[in-house]
């Protein structure tokens, strides 16, 4: 995510794309707690992905390219992380219907 044309917006050193953030969170902090172990299930990791993302379209306007690319990789995301849920015990398994997302 970092190399990348856009990788500016979405790793440690940019604070400036999620500001006035309740959580502090971005996704090298993720990658950070991931390699830490610090996530106790694959759904704490998808929240604090998603939070990442949400907080980038929340704080940035639609016509703003960070709100655009934190959208599309949302989505991008959810896909992903679609079959990873299917495997959880249904018990652990987030309802489909209880995170919704407007997708144009």
């Amino acid at each position: 995510m970092k190399t990348g044309q856009y990788g500016w917006g979405w790793h440690s050193e940019n604070k400036s794309t999620f500001t006035d953030k309740p959580i502090l969170l971005d996704l090298g902090l993720v990658k950070l707690n991931l390699s830490k172990n610090m996530y106790s299930s694959p759904l704490d990791f998808a929240s604090d992905v998603r939070l990442v993302f949400e907080n980038a379209m929340l704080y940035n306007p639609k016509t703003d390219e960070v709100h655009g690319m934190a959208h599309q990789l949302l989505f991008y995301f959810e896909m992903l992380f679609r079959p990873i849920q299917a495997k959880l015990p249904t018990n652990q398994r987030v309802n489909e219907f209880s995170v919704v997302y407007e997708f144009d």
